[in-house]
C-alpha cells in the first residue's frame, strides 16, 4: 500500500471517528502526518502548496518557538497536546494534504459521514434518556442530565452535531430528499439538548454568512464580526476591573467563582454562571496576558498558568513566570482572545491570515455538496469560536479540517486530470 491509500484511508477513519472525543481516533491523520512529514521535506526540495498551507507552516514555526521559549517540557506531555496545544492535533493534516491527490467520491463518503454520524448520536441519546429517566428531555435545569453524546462535555458535542447539521441541512438543500428533512429534525433535537448556546448561534451564523458571501453580500459579514468585537469589547470594558479586583491575584484552590459571582449577583443557575465565568474570568485573564505583552503574548499555554507573575518589559513584552504549568481546559472560552493573549498581535495576526486564506480557497471552489459544507462550516466554527476556544478544539476543529482535507485531496486529482487532459489535445 503506497502513501497515498494510507492517508485515505487514515483520513476516512479520522472522520468517522469524530463522532467521540473519548476514544482517541480522529487524530489518527494527525499521527499519521507527523510520521510521513519529515519524509516529504526531504523528497521534494520546492514546494508548491496553497497560501493556507503556508501560513499554517508559519504558525506552526511560531508556535513552537513560543513553546520552546515558555516551557519546552511541554512537548513531552501527552496533556499538552490534547488541551493547551490541540492545535497541533487539530491542524497537522492540513501540512500534509496539499502534496497527494486522490479521486475520492467526496459527496458520497459525506452522505455516508452524516448518516453514521446521526445513527452514533442516536445511540447515545437513547442511553442519555434511559440513564436519566428521561429527566434528559423533561429537567433542562439539571447540568448532570444535559445530552453530551460520546464527548467530555456538551459544547464539544453541541459544535460537532452543529457541524453534522450543516452538512445535514446543505444535502437537503441540494437533493430534497425526505431522508434529510427526518434526520434535520433528529440532528436538531439532539443540538438543542446539548444546551450549548455558542453552537446554535453558529449554525444560524454560519448559514446567514453562508448566503452573505453567496449573494455578494460580504459587507454584511464584516459588519457582523465588527458588531460582535464591538459588543465584546464593551463587555470586557466593564468586567475587566472586576477581575482585577476579585480574580486576579486570588489563590485558585480558593472560592473560585462564588468569591466574586455570589457576592454580586446572588445565587444564579448554572448557565448564568458559566456566562458570568466567561467575562469576568476566563476573556479578562487573555485580555491581562495581552495588556501585558501585546507584540508576542505572556507565553503559549499560559492563559491558564495561575495567579500571573510576569517578568520583562512591563506592557511591551513580558512572560508569564508562574512556575505551576497547567495543562487543562480552563482556557480563554474565546479562541481569539486566547491566541492574543498567548501568541500576541503577531501569532493572531498570522493565524487569521492562515484562516482568511481557507477561505479564500474555498470560495474558488466548485458549487458542490462538500464546498457548501466546508464554507457554512468555516463560519460557524469561526463564530462558535468568540464564545469558545473551538477553532483548535480537536472535537469541533478535526471535523472540518479532516473534510477539508478530503475536499483538498480531490480538488489536487481534478486539477492533475485537466493539466494531463489539456497537455494531450495540445498539438
Amino acid at each position: 500500500m503506497n502513501i497515498r491509500s494510507l492517508l485515505y484511508i487514515a483520513l476516512l477513519i479520522g472522520l468517522f471517528g469524530t463522532v467521540t472525543n473519548l476514544i482517541f481516533v480522529s487524530p489518527l491523520p494527525s499521527i499519521l502526518a507527523l510520521a510521513i512529514l519529515p519524509y516529504i521535506w526531504i523528497r521534494h526540495s520546492i514546494f508548491v502548496i496553497p497560501r493556507f498551507t503556508f501560513y499554517l507552516y508559519i504558525y506552526f514555526l511560531y508556535s513552537l518557538i513560543g513553546i520552546l521559549i515558555y516551557f519546552p517540557s511541554s512537548l513531552l506531555n501527552f496533556s499538552f497536546y490534547r488541551y493547551d496545544g490541540n492545535f497541533i492535533i487539530s491542524y497537522l493534516p492540513l501540512l500534509l494534504i496539499p502534496f497527494f491527490s486522490y479521486n475520492i467520491a467526496v459527496d458520497r463518503i459525506f452522505k455516508r459521514f452524516l448518516i453514521f454520524a446521526t445513527i452514533v448520536n442516536s445511540i447515545a441519546f437513547g442511553l442519555n434518556l434511559v440513564l436519566t429517566n428521561f429527566a434528559a428531555i423533561v429537567d433542562w435545569s439539571n447540568p448532570e442530565t444535559y445530552f453530551h453524546g460520546f464527548f467530555k462535555s456538551t459544547n464539544g458535542a453541541g459544535g460537532f452535531i452543529s457541524i453534522v447539521l450543516s452538512l445535514n441541512i446543505i444535502c437537503y438543500l441540494k437533493e430534497r430528499k425526505r431522508l434529510w428533512l427526518y434526520l434535520i429534525v433528529i440532528n436538531l433535537v439532539f443540538l438543542v439538548s446539548t444546551t450549548s448556546r455558542g453552537s446554535i448561534l453558529g449554525l444560524i451564523a454560519g448559514f446567514a454568512f453562508f448566503y452573505f458571501d453567496r449573494f455578494n453580500k460580504t459587507y454584511l459579514i464584516k459588519i457582523s464580526l465588527f458588531a460582535m468585537v464591538l459588543v465584546q469589547g464593551t463587555i470586557l470594558y466593564f468586567t475587566y476591573p472586576i477581575y482585577q479586583t476579585y480574580v486576579r491575584d486570588a489563590d485558585p484552590s480558593q472560592g473560585g467563582a462564588n468569591t466574586y459571582i455570589s457576592p454580586l449577583y446572588g445565587e444564579v443557575n448554572t448557565k448564568s454562571a458559566n456566562l458570568l465565568i466567561r467575562v469576568m474570568e476566563t476573556w479578562p485573564r487573555a485580555v491581562d496576558n495581552f495588556i501585558h505583552s501585546p507584540l508576542l503574548g505572556a507565553g503559549f499555554g499560559g492563559v491558564n498558568d495561575i495567579p500571573f507573575r510576569y517578568a520583562g518589559i512591563p506592557h511591551l513584552f513580558s512572560i508569564n513566570t508562574q512556575p505551576n504549568k497547567v495543562f487543562n481546559d480552563a482556557h480563554a472560552h474565546h479562541s481569539y482572545l486566547h491566541i492574543l493573549g498567548e501568541q500576541g498581535l503577531v501569532g493572531l495576526g498570522i493565524f487569521l491570515l492562515f484562516w482568511y486564506a481557507v477561505y479564500n480557497y474555498l470560495r474558488k471552489g466548485t458549487d458542490d455538496i462538500v464546498q457548501n459544507f466546508l464554507l457554512v462550516s468555516f463560519f460557524n466554527l469561526s463564530i462558535m469560536s468568540f464564545t469558545e476556544h473551538r477553532i483548535t478544539s480537536p472535537s469541533n476543529a478535526l471535523p472540518f479540517v479532516i473534510a477539508l482535507c478530503l475536499y483538498v485531496l480531490k480538488r489536487n486529482y481534478n486539477k492533475k486530470y485537466k493539466q494531463t487532459e489539456t497537455a494531450v489535445l495540445t498539438p
